[in-house]
Order: structure tokens, then sequence, then C-alpha cells
């Protein structure tokens, strides 16, 4: 099985594993990453994140933005073009959202300006798995791969999945970038070393 072909699997298997949870499980693990997510931009000592709107069946983010946005943390999302490009505006609470490209959660801009550099202290990304390495496996659009290439390499980069995202390996090929650490409902924590 080629490698593409192996991702395109996996993602399948993630999806499908997503879809099956319940409403009460969802919540109970949204409950898990907010108060996560807060230590994680606590310890880092992080003033401005950028994070992603989350789907319904992905890791719940907007609990998290509205809390720490009231304590005084900036938060940027992505606002998605064709060709894999990303640009990024401030969010909080109150950001309203539309449908951006293939039906993603987006801020609804209007008129507002958006860029495509950004600085940040932290970047909450997502992903479909990722392994004890640090391999992301992304939803296959390449959007965070192109993303983090541009990052500085001392932003640190954590992905956030569910529990049982986290797996033992992954292929890994040349254009994929491995993440610092990863957050679930059940704490966060960085990887000792990110292979090559």
């Amino acid at each position: 099985m080629t490698v593409h072909k192996l991702k395109t699997r996996l993602r399948s298997e993630a999806r499908a594993r997503r879809a099956e949870r319940s409403a009460t499980e969802r919540a109970r693990a949204a409950s898990g990453v907010t108060e996560n997510l807060r230590q994680l931009v606590r310890d880092c000592g992080a003033e401005t994140v950028a994070i992603f709107l989350s789907t319904p069946t992905e890791p719940q983010t907007r609990d998290a933005i509205r809390e720490l946005s009231q304590l005084g943390t900036r938060f940027v999302a992505p606002v998605s073009h064709a060709g894999g490009v990303m640009e990024w505006t401030s969010v909080d609470g109150t950001t309203p959202e539309r449908a951006g490209l293939g039906g993603m959660p987006e801020p609804d801009v209007g008129d507002a300006p958006t860029t495509a550099q950004v600085a940040v202290d932290l970047v909450v990304c997502p992903a479909a798995a990722v392994d004890e390495t640090g391999t992301r496996l992304g939803w296959g659009g390449g959007f965070y791969d192109r993303f983090f290439a541009e990052l500085s390499p001392e932003t640190p980069v954590f992905a956030l999945v569910f529990d049982d995202d986290v797996v033992s390996n992954l292929p890994r090929e040349k254009h994929d970038v491995p993440v610092d650490g990863v957050i679930t409902s059940s704490g966060w924590w960085r990887f000792e070393s990110v292979a090559d």
C-alpha cells in the first residue's frame, strides 16, 4: 500500500471513529480540552495563540477561546483560500462564523483585514491523528504544513486531538512537519524528541 493510500485510509478511520462519539462523550471531552488548553497557555506564557474553529466532530475549541479571551489571551484563527493558503484574523468568544472551503468553520471576517504572516506564542492545530514521535496526520489539504514551514522554529506547535487519536506510529513524508506536543481531554504533553 502506498503512503498516500495509507494516509487516506487512516483519515477515513479517524472520521468514522469521531462520528460515532455521542453528544455526552463530546461534551465530556470538551470540558477536559478547555481545562488543558488553559493550562497549556499558562505554562507556555502564551499571549497570542493561533487556533482553529473546530467542526462538530473535532475536539471543541470555542469554550477555551471564550474563557481565555476574557482573561486577556489573544487568539487568531485561519481563513482558508484556494491553493492551500491560510490567512489569519483575530477571534474571541463573540466572533461570527461562516462555512469556508470544504464547509470548514472559519471567522466571518466580512471586510476586516486578514494577514498571511502572524506572530504567535503558541499554535494549536487540528489533526486526524498524532504519533508518539510528533508525526501529525492532517486532513490532506496541506494548509498547516505550509504554515508550519514559515513559522519561527521557536514557536511551539501542539495538535489537538481525542485520546484515541494518539497512536504509536504514523507514516511521515518529507513535507510532513512534526508537532512539538499534543493536547487531549486527558492532558497535554511535549514529545521528548521530534524526529527529522
